[in-house]
């Protein structure tokens, strides 16, 4: 009996290391091997895709196989400004220069994500305080771009490379404009411009991008509404988008129009979006949507939404789609290959395949 009890509790224990794992954890450790040798038969992207920041362990070394042709399918490596160290910078290096031998046409580089007025401005205050904190803000924001522009020229000094940074994405989501308050949005707007300005004077010429710089599907009266977190009167030469609902394609050409006719009236005629795979904003009985980090819906909607993208016959057919040839780059959002969206490999590869041309999905 205590031999058995003993194996109980063996098993038990056991279990509840199992059960304690993640699920997606475990299919992320499964799929990569499988998921790198699908994706080395794929085609690279015909524009350039960057993404929210790539997982550590892709750029600590860990999956060299995998980033590689994550790299040369995107021509993109994209980190976090805030947090990424020297090491993963020359991985990127090393990962960018190995694509670029034997690549024609478009290069790869790097992308520098940051979520700027998150670190050290004070949480409480508006956005027309320029006291202590605010200062510290740029004094950060400016420290970490010299310190990655820094790593780069070290790495490229090893590899024997001149690997760039092509983008500099930026998050907005910390201050809401106010419809009536000229004070209040000109104070916002100066607040982005002064980031703007540090990228552009570090990394001239860069790919500058402001997430939620355009319209959205919304519980608003009328149906759409701008993101609440642009005055849309900041430095940039570009408008954005969520592709959040990638099932309801018709939501997402919609959405494309939208901010296209917005970004027109601007003068402005590039609009990015950020497209979410296995994963977005799903309705919800009780209230407007909800994100759902694992959504795995129909493959089809994932191809369609690469084809549209990137193919230039949709492009060609503004009425009938959308004006899809004003997005010059794509962003992937949230982060790929985040073990949160365990169906996020097969979404990309869908997607991928109908970018290229491919006609069918993956099993």
């Amino acid at each position: 009996m205590k031999h058995w009890l003993r194996s109980m509790v063996v098993i038990l224990i056991l279990a509840a290391v199992t059960w304690g794992q993640s699920p997606q954890s475990l299919h992320d450790l499964r799929s990569r091997t499988d998921l790198t040798e699908e994706l080395k038969g794929l085609k690279s992207l015909p524009k350039v895709h960057y993404s929210w920041p790539l997982p550590n362990d892709l750029l600590d070394g860990a999956s060299d196989g995998l980033l590689q042709e994550f790299v040369r399918i995107t021509r993109a490596v994209s980190i976090a400004g805030e947090w990424v160290t020297s090491k993963q910078i020359d991985t990127a290096v090393r990962m960018c220069k190995a694509v670029n031998a034997n690549a024609s046409g478009i290069r790869a580089g790097l992308a520098i994500n940051y979520s700027p007025w998150h670190r050290e401005f004070g949480k409480d205050l508006p956005p027309m305080d320029i006291g202590p904190s605010h200062h510290a803000e740029l004094a950060r924001f400016r420290m970490r771009m010299e310190l990655i522009k820094q790593w780069l020229l070290e790495a490229n000094a090893t590899h024997g490379s001149n690997v760039a940074v092509s983008a500099v994405l930026l998050d907005t989501e910390r201050f809401v404009a106010r419809r009536s308050d000229k004070t209040w949005n000109e104070a916002i707007t100066a607040k982005y411009d002064a980031i703007h300005v540090i990228a552009e004077e570090l990394f001239p010429g860069v790919r500058i991008e402001w997430y939620g710089r355009g319209i959205q599907e919304s519980s608003d009266p009328e149906g759409w509404s701008a993101f609440p977190w642009n005055t849309f009167e900041n430095k940039s030469t570009t408008y954005s988008c969520s592709m959040y609902r990638v099932p309801e394609i018709g939501a997402m050409r919609e959405t494309f129009r939208r901010t296209y006719d917005q970004a027109r009236s601007d003068n402005v005629f590039e609009v990015t979006p950020w497209v979410a795979l296995a994963s977005g904003y799903r309705r919800q009985v009780e209230k407007f949507h909800e994100w759902d980090d694992n959504w795995d819906y129909d493959l089809i909607y994932s191809w369609m939404l690469g084809a549209e993208l990137n193919e230039p016959w949709y492009g060609d057919r503004p009425d009938r789609f959308a004006p899809w040839k004003a997005a010059k780059v794509v962003v992937f959002y949230p982060a790929p290959f985040n073990p949160k969206s365990p169906a996020w490999g097969k979404h990309f590869v869908a997607y991928v395949r109908g970018a290229t041309g491919v006609k069918s999905l993956p099993n």
